[in-house]
């Protein structure tokens, strides 16, 4: 043993032995210091849920986004409102309805629009038609002008029965009434059907009018709507949230509505509120699962309630302290940072193991309790210092990276480490002592069979050297297939709303929420760089302001002043229509259906569906006492959105010229600046929720425009970040914990077999993941700095065991390796369970963490002993070889 070890493990034993005489009072005495520490972490420990709270300021991707954002209003976190309706009036109406209501809402939201839409592009949407699609609508529209017109004078009951009574009878006779009569009579048959059941029925007339000639994008309406910041607050998004779900119920558009649209919500804000609460919730499910199979794990391998007990107390405290220094430290934790106390158990509570069942082996040959305790700190504690200081190690090397998230979380995890490890040396060893006898019981041995297991190793150590060979070299041949995955949706669960409509809009490329902004120096600049743009084969459409203004319009506006004249004039409103009246147009609608005889069969059978229909009207009619209440239904239902249709169609073709001035306010703002600089809005070509195309996307954007900004940008920059910074860490942790390690034992040769089943285990789980289809990403990185850690201790508490303790020839015999396994196997079932949890961010760092685990205790556990077997023979081989030039007789090794 190097003398630094002993000089550590002497000042480590006094320390104990200290803590042994006295262990009430110091029980106590902690307990006090450790509950107020708790208070002060609970009163002044915050968190930020700011994305932008998780990597450095001056990262470019924030520059170019913060220039952006002081140019224009962009909307980063937002709620987005994702309507789909049957027909474009239908979609159209309710996100001008829902951004009105929301936008009533100030003390919520900043500002509410409705992408594309809105009162100006409802009155100008036929503009954005080419001439040859507007062509088309005109002849439509004069085909159908005298039925217009008929429904112009009494859009009614009454009138649309008379309407279509007299449509039938003129086909009967074979003429042609210019529109699609057997379409038109199973609409009216719909909502008689729901009259007759008592409901509301879908708008019958769909886009009879204007919608029937929009394209089929007009049927999916966006609202955006940016809420009031409150990143101080871990739901603080909850209330606009709120008030969002609240104006869909009370409009009526929640789920299962008649009227044919369904509204769904999502965007950053609501995203990441789905997030937390389904972490939150199936967080909880896992941890108490976690908890009981952790004391199961626990039971086995301690044995006694005395050391279960204080090891939890233990891990309690420094628990509790780690809390008041991220208090003390940060202030406020990120979307990362607050996973620091999943670290510090997995890899704080493995020192106490190591503490407890060292203790328990020296009980169990005979110590009493004053020796057993001090003479444990002794054999074990510099082992821990080295482990507990070459984990800070590998946390702190996060600090310098641009991935402040991780920097906080390993400054945190770093200081929790170094926290654990004292209150191993004091809570721990209190616990232990305070009330127990002399002489405690010592465990159970270990069972025969499992006893027999850990020769396995030593017995077969030829086969596994060479099979570890062989696969660390297949491993590395899979390396360049190891992918991140840039798409943070794909971490989500996706059983919830915000994920599904997200996953759907990235689908529809043309309204992709994931675009990159560049920004130009003046509105001809933006042009002309907008057509260098969309020449780039990743890029599928780009907008600048004056792509906003219809083109070919003297030409447009000439076909509209002609379809003018179909449009029947707006008319007062007549009084709705008595009773009497109703009955008696649709008994005049039944006999006109019982007479006709068409010779078309769909229209045949129109007629005949339609008859039927109106035959259960007229006996719900006579059945009910007051039918008063029948008939208006029926006026609802079957009237529906036709003088609302009307009106746009008036308004519609009563266009006028579109000028750059004419344009929204609101879209004007977000297309120019006031100084004149213009915004070119980039979409890609394919769907941006692949890791692929997203990058080929913004790095073809951005090679011509090297400023640009935008959600695709921040993604893949946040993305690159990460991955960056992990392998920075992750290459300087290992170098920091080999320069630690050689401080303290002054043995290349040692640091080598502490560190090269780590390396193995690494390229393990790496090629398991690429055969499992697994890819990093930004939930299962966090558990590197814990892998790493996790792999490092184990190095260094078997190697300096087999150096330290020459009796002791086989090390899986040992209390060490029983504390590796069980630390390990802890680790396992305490977050293992998260790879079985339905939300996906939660089940990636669950498999990957199994998978690392297991990796690691396979190369330390069978690997590294047969490793040190045959380091054994060769170290024997080289003391023989002077022994026998002396004429001395060497020494047997020590039996196994």
């Amino acid at each position: 043993m190097h003398a630094l070890d002993e000089r550590i493990g002497r000042a480590l034993a006094a320390w104990v032995a200290w803590v042994d005489r006295r262990p009430a009072a110091l029980a106590l005495l902690l307990g006090a210091v450790s509950a107020a520490l708790g208070l002060y972490a609970a009163t002044h420990l915050g968190v930020d849920t700011s994305p932008d709270a998780m990597v450095r300021e001056d990262l470019p991707f924030l520059v170019n986004e913060r220039r952006f954002d002081a140019t224009f209003r962009h909307a980063g976190n937002e709620i987005l409102l994702v309507v789909d309706g049957d027909t474009a009036s239908a979609a159209g109406r309710a996100a001008d309805l829902l951004a009105e209501r929301i936008a009533a809402r100030t003390d919520l939201f900043d500002r509410v629009d409705v992408v594309g839409g809105g009162a100006f592009f409802d009155r100008h949407a036929l503009l954005y038609l080419a001439p040859e699609e507007l062509e088309a609508f005109a002849d439509r529209l004069a085909a159908v002008q005298p039925f217009l017109a008929e429904i112009g004078r009494d859009p009614s009951v009454v009138g649309i029965s008379g309407l279509l009574a007299t449509a039938v009878e003129a086909a009967g006779e074979g003429a042609d009434v210019g529109l699609d009569l057997a379409g038109a009579l199973d609409r009216v048959r719909g909502a008689v059907e729901a009259t007759v059941a008592g409901r509301a029925a879908p708008d019958p007339w769909g886009d009879a009018l204007i919608g029937g000639s929009l394209s089929e994008s007009a049927r999916h309406r966006v609202v955006s709507a940016s809420p009031v910041d409150r990143f101080d607050e871990l739901l603080g998004a909850e209330g606009a949230i709120l008030a969002v779900r609240d104006a869909i119920r009370d409009l009526g558009y929640a789920p299962g509505n008649p009227g044919g649209v369904r509204v769904r919500v999502t965007g950053t804000v609501p995203l990441n509120y789905d997030e937390l609460q389904v972490v939150e919730r199936q967080g909880r499910l896992v941890g108490v699962a976690s908890f009981l199979l952790f004391t199961t794990a626990m039971y086995f391998g301690l044995r006694t309630r005395r050391s279960i007990l204080a090891l939890t107390g233990s891990l309690v405290a420094s628990l509790l302290w780690t809390n008041a220094f991220a208090a003390f430290a940060v202030g406020q934790l990120n979307q990362v940072s607050v996973a620091f106390n999943v670290l510090v158990i997995g890899l704080g509570g493995e020192l106490g193991i190591h503490f407890s069942m060292r203790y328990q082996e020296l009980l169990a040959r005979g110590r009493p309790r004053a020796a057993a305790l001090p003479e444990t700190a002794a054999s074990v504690g510099s082992s821990l210092v080295s482990s507990a200081g070459t984990t800070a190690t590998g946390f702190l090397v996060f600090l310098p990276t641009d991935y402040r998230g991780v920097a906080e979380l390993g400054l945190i995890s770093g200081a929790g480490v170094l926290l654990s490890l004292l209150s191993t040396f004091t809570v721990l060893p209190a616990l232990l002592a305070v009330g127990a006898p002399e002489s405690p019981r010592a465990p159970a041995p270990a069972l025969p069979a499992l006893a027999r297991l850990r020769h396995l190793p030593v017995q077969w150590g030829a086969p596994i050297r060479v099979a570890a060979l062989a696969l660390g070299a297949g491993s590395v041949l899979l390396l360049p297939e190891a992918r991140f995955d840039h798409n943070p949706v794909n971490l989500r669960d996706p059983g919830t709303e915000s994920v599904q409509a997200m996953n759907d809009l990235l689908a529809r490329t043309d309204r992709s929420p994931w675009t990159v902004d560049a920004v130009a120096p003046d509105l001809a600049s933006a042009r002309a760089l907008a057509e260098r743009l969309r020449a780039l084969p990743p890029v599928g459409r780009v907008a600048t302001l004056a792509d906003y203004v219809p083109d070919r319009q003297e030409e447009k506006l000439a076909i509209l002043a002609d379809a003018a004249f179909f449009a029947p004039p707006p008319l007062e409103p007549a009084p709705p229509p008595s009773p009497d009246a109703q009955r008696a147009a649709l008994e005049r609608l039944g006999a006109a259906l019982a007479a006709a005889e068409p010779a078309d069969p769909a229209l045949a059978a129109g007629v005949e569906r339609l008859r039927a229909a109106l035959g259960a009207l007229r006996g719900a009619l006579e059945r009910a006492r007051d039918p008063g209440p029948l008939l208006a239904l029926l006026q609802r239902n079957l009237v529906g959105t036709l003088p609302a249709q009307l009106d746009e169609l008036r308004e519609a073709l009563s266009a006028e010229e579109v000028t750059l001035a004419d344009l929204p306010p609101q879209l004007t703002a977000q297309m120019l600046a006031t100084g004149g600089r213009a915004r070119v809005q980039v979409f890609a070509k394919r769907d941006l929720s692949d890791s692929e195309a997203l990058e080929e996307f913004v790095d073809a954007v951005t090679a011509l425009a090297p400023d640009a900004s935008g959600n695709a940008t921040r993604i893949l920059g946040f993305g690159r970040v990460t991955s960056e910074a992990m392998r920075q860490a992750l290459v300087t942790g290992l170098a920091c914990m080999a320069l630690f390690l050689f401080a303290i034992w002054r043995s290349v040769w040692d640091i080598l077999l502490a560190f090269f089943p780590l390396v193995l285990a690494a390229l393990l789980t790496v090629a398991a993941m690429v055969l499992l289809g697994m890819s990093f990403n930004f939930a299962n990185v966090i558990v590197l700095p814990m892998l790493l850690g996790m792999g490092i201790d184990n190095g260094v508490h078997l190697v300096h065991r087999h150096r330290t303790d020459p009796d002791e020839s086989d090390v899986l015999a040992t209390s060490t390796a029983r504390a590796v396994f069980y630390a390990a196997l802890t680790t396992v079932l305490c977050f293992g369970a998260l790879a079985f949890a339905p939300h996906r961010g939660m089940a990636a760092l669950g498999r990957m963490l199994t998978l690392g685990v297991a990796a690691t205790l396979l190369c330390y556990v069978v690997v590294l002993p047969a490793v040190l077997e045959w380091d054994d023979r060769r170290r024997r081989a080289r003391t023989r070889a002077p022994a026998a030039a002396f004429g001395e007789e060497p020494r047997e090794p020590l039996a196994r």
